[in-house]
Formats: structure tokens, C-alpha cells, sequence
């Protein structure tokens, strides 16, 4: 009878230290999370606007593309080549910035969504719009650039750049 008494006044002592008061809810105080980098590029015929975006490493991203051009767009992030490669498609899928750095989803609305590991261009036909969620790693300036034909020539290009 003692020993129970015993057990049964240790068990009060712990449920009062997890129900604080007269019974409370315990005062939890959990980390606040990440902010989500919220960040949207339009595409349009030649160009992307903003031409430069700024992320911070380790702070997840929501990375939302438009394409209000006349035709299909893509885009990739590479570091910068220092002259123009061969063949863009080669240097952009053995260079991609997103290579390595755990899941990259991308969200096509009304459309479906893909994740994977290995992401190096998103193509959007026109007036179609992608949501890239992933967290940077690699901090530098890297380029992002549409390789469709023709149209990094012509300017469409711009800095990716991560602190």
C-alpha cells in the first residue's frame, strides 16, 4: 500500500510539472521557422525582370517563374562559363546549381509538380508559371539564363546570386 501511495505521489509531482498550474497547458516555446524567400521572375521575350536576384543560404526559397512572352522559355542556373560552351544544354546539365543539394520541387499549376535531385532548366510554355521550392547551399554569383534557341543570345540572362 506504502509503495503505491509512493508511485502514485511521483506520478502527481510529473503530471504537474507537464501541466504546469491547476492543470495548464505547459508554456512551449518552440523555434520560430525559416522565413520563406519569396521571389518571382517574368519572362518575357529576351529577358528576365528582375535581371539579378539576391537569396540567402540555408533560407528556403519559393522561386515563382511567369512566362508572359509570346513563346517558350526556360530557365537554368549555372556558374558563369568563361567563354560560351560548345553546347549550352551539356555545360547547363553538368554545371547546374541546383545539382547536389537535396530535393528541388517545382509545382506547375493546374499542371502537376515534379521533385528530384538533379534539376537544371525549367521550361514554360507561354502564359504557363512554375514554383521552385528548394534551399540554397552554395553561396557565389552564379548566371541563370534561357538557352532556348536564340534567346540567351538576344539578352535573356541575368545573376543568381546567394550569401
Amino acid at each position: 500500500m506504502r509503495r503505491s501511495m509512493i508511485v502514485l505521489g511521483i506520478a502527481g509531482v510529473l503530471i504537474a510539472g507537464f501541466t504546469g498550474p491547476m492543470g495548464a497547458a505547459p508554456q512551449v516555446q518552440i523555434g520560430a521557422a525559416p522565413q520563406v524567400q519569396k521571389v518571382t521572375i517574368i519572362m518575357t521575350e529576351n529577358q528576365f525582370e528582375p535581371t539579378a536576384i539576391t537569396l540567402q543560404a540555408g533560407v528556403p526559397v519559393e522561386l515563382t517563374l511567369v512566362n508572359k512572352g509570346k513563346q517558350e522559355h526556360d530557365l537554368s542556373v549555372y556558374p558563369a562559363p568563361a567563354s560560351a560552351p560548345k553546347d549550352w544544354d551539356e555545360y547547363v546539365t553538368l554545371h547546374s546549381y541546383f545539382e547536389n543539394m537535396g530535393e528541388v520541387g517545382v509545382d506547375f499549376p493546374g499542371q502537376g509538380a515534379v521533385a528530384g535531385t538533379r534539376v537544371f532548366e525549367i521550361e514554360l510554355e507561354q502564359g504557363k508559371s512554375a514554383v521552385l521550392a528548394f534551399t540554397p547551399t552554395r553561396k557565389g554569383i552564379f548566371e541563370m539564363g534561357s538557352h532556348m534557341p536564340g534567346q540567351y543570345e538576344a539578352g535573356m540572362k541575368g545573376s543568381f546570386v546567394v550569401k
